[in-house]
């Protein structure tokens, strides 16, 4: 299944490849990576991240990132795939 992860990251050097670095030590797979810092605070990130892998192995991950020192806040969106 396929899972948009949203994550709101301080915007700090490093942030990114932390995140980034999480995925690729474990074996998971980034299909997609979206960054812009936020339109209301410029010290703050929006990362989007698209994924494909089981809800368990999401939760997982969600859960790896909540404890990312500059991690702010972690959501994700199931998305259903066609056919």
């Amino acid at each position: 299944m396929r899972h948009i992860i949203s994550v709101l990251l301080e915007n700090e050097p490093g942030a990114l490849s932390r995140v980034v670095g999480l995925f690729s030590a474990r074996g998971y797979n980034i299909e997609t990576l979206t960054v812009a810092p936020t339109e209301e605070d410029a010290t703050l990130s929006d990362m989007t991240i698209t994924s494909i892998g089981s809800d368990e192995i999401i939760d997982q991950i969600t859960k790896q990132l909540n404890r990312l020192i500059d991690v702010v806040r972690v959501t994700t969106v199931q998305e259903r795939m066609p056919g």
